[in-house]
């Protein structure tokens, strides 16, 4: 394993995953409880795949076509 694939299959904690992404503790909680980000629970812990959350945060990407033209789409 090369590594990119090794930083790709990193896991991150809540904290980690927090940073990762710019968002605060309390929302990346919450949005693991409501399951609407990719995370794996075990008992009380919750961990992340970076390259899970990297997939994630490319499937909310919005586009401009024209500057009041703005299309986003939200693949779950």
């Amino acid at each position: 394993m090369d590594e990119t694939e090794k930083e790709n299959m990193e896991l991150l904690s809540v904290e980690e995953a927090a940073a990762y992404l710019k968002f605060s503790t309390t929302f990346v909680y919450r949005l693991a409880r409501e399951k609407r980000i990719p995370h794996v629970s075990y008992g009380r812990h919750i961990i992340f795949r970076k390259t899970d959350l990297y997939n994630w945060l490319g499937s909310m990407v919005c586009t401009v076509h024209e500057p009041e033209h703005v299309s986003c789409v939200v693949n779950k």
